[in-house]
């Protein structure tokens, strides 16, 4: 990408904008939770979910960055809800995919419908591909930073060791 010298100025305002927005996604998920009796974690999850289509337990743990323990109690809280089928993974007969339900995606949908329709109408007014690439180029960006502070929260996290009980094996 080319580099343009830019203000200072405009340069804080695209970053203020930026964390607007941010922190109204994580206002509009707690809302989104509270309305339809998830926890943000939860929402998130569904998030994903809507995102990639479908995805294993492990894959949707290590996005929302919990254990497995943790990952299987969501996941549950989930099905119970009947907002995720498990099925078949289609290349590991070991493991299972999640996707969501007509259910997650109805209820959900609903409380998102508003926003996606101001963005569509936002996107019609667009008349170039400029506001797309900056977008598309922030988003990269959020991705790459997001994977960077996993792997060094990964590498920071503290080993247990490993101390044997002899009582408990003689």
């Amino acid at each position: 990408m080319r580099q343009i010298n830019q203000p200072p100025a405009r340069k804080a305002t695209l970053r203020a904008l930026l964390v607007r927005k941010s922190l109204a996604d994580a206002r509009q998920r707690a809302a989104a939770a509270r309305l339809l009796g998830l926890s943000e974690s939860d929402l998130l999850a569904i998030q994903h979910l809507a995102w990639a289509g479908a995805l294993t337990p492990g894959q949707l743990g290590a996005h929302l960055r919990l254990t497995s323990g943790g990952t299987t109690a969501l996941v549950q809280r989930l099905l119970r809800l009947s907002y995720v089928i498990r099925e078949p993974h289609p290349d590991d007969r070991r493991s299972s995919l999640l996707r969501l339900t007509p259910e997650a995606e109805r209820d959900a949908g609903a409380l998102y419908a508003p926003l996606v329709a101001a963005l569509d109408g936002i996107a019609e007014q667009l008349g170039d591909d400029a506001a797309l690439r900056l977008l598309e180029t922030i988003a990269v960006a959020a991705e790459q930073h997001a994977d960077e502070l996993a792997r060094a929260a990964d590498a920071d996290r503290p080993s247990v060791p490993r101390i044997p009980t002899p009582g408990l094996w003689a």
